[in-house]
């Protein structure tokens, strides 16, 4: 093969690769295994110029399009909106609750929240205010950024601090079990019979479940979600969204009842 075919053939495979990599990021496929958006497209386009010299190429084009019209679909038509919705879990605020628990959220390089651990942070202000319960328990979880361990708990802090009410953080957690029996082993301790868990909408069932299975008594409250319009559902932004919140929810559904935690 002449070698500006074989570089014509390389340049279309890192093409191909990286746009069957955008795709599937924009549904959300690689976040289920914990694998960022960006970081592994010059692993995407190094594959793609090997591909891109054998007969595999043709292979991969077809699956692009595959994946782009998938994506089409769940973009520009309801198809996501049942499905999704079928993860929201919504109870009946308690007459009487000893606990607000806010699950983490995720935190940024920074030690800051993103929108979702924003989001329940609110709404646990919001409940506290209102009375739901006496003391607000603050999950957290941590990354490794430059060699460093960064958390957001001076960023819940802060935001909490506005509720004026006592709080009580867990330690680190590495998953919603973690938070789970973390915060029986306290409810035991205190002698708490029932809790309101504070989580994100689609994050609400599993969670919940999570939590009533180390013998919690559970009132689950979803924050106001502010980066999905979770109630509508109209915009082909929100429906992506909220596809790749769907996807990661069932996995982490099934992983949980292969493992016995729901």
């Amino acid at each position: 093969m002449p070698r500006e075919s074989r570089l014509m053939s390389s340049a279309t495979g890192v093409a191909v690769a990286v746009a069957f990599w955008l795709v599937i990021s924009e549904l959300g496929l690689p976040h289920i295994a914990g694998i960022g958006r960006l970081g592994p497209l010059p692993l995407a386009a190094t594959v793609g110029a090997l591909i891109g010299q054998t007969f595999l190429l043709r292979y991969l084009t077809l699956l692009v399009g595959g994946f782009t019209v998938f994506l089409l679909v769940v973009a520009f038509t309801g198809v996501v909106e049942g499905p999704a919705r079928g993860m929201l879990r919504r109870d009946a605020m308690p007459a009487a609750a000893d606990a607000i628990v806010v699950l983490s959220g995720g935190v940024s390089a920074d030690g800051m929240l993103p929108q979702q651990g924003l989001d329940r942070v609110l709404k646990a202000v919001q409940l506290s205010r209102q009375r739901a319960a006496p003391v607000i328990v603050l999950t957290r979880e941590r990354k490794r950024v430059n060699g460093k361990w960064v958390t957001a708990g001076s960023d819940q802090e802060r935001i909490v601090s506005l509720a004026g009410s006592p709080t009580i953080a867990t330690g680190l957690a590495s998953s919603t079990r973690d938070e789970a029996v973390r915060v029986a082993r306290l409810a035991r301790e205190r002698g708490w019979k029932r809790i309101i868990v504070v989580t994100s909408a689609f994050h609400a069932r599993r969670a919940c479940a999570t939590f009533e299975k180390v013998g919690l008594l559970v009132s689950c409250v979803p924050a106001d979600s502010r980066d999905v319009a979770v109630l509508s559902l109209t915009e082909p932004d929100d429906r992506l969204r909220a596809f790749a919140m769907w996807s990661y929810e069932v996995a982490g559904t099934l992983r949980y009842r292969a493992a016995g935690w729901i």
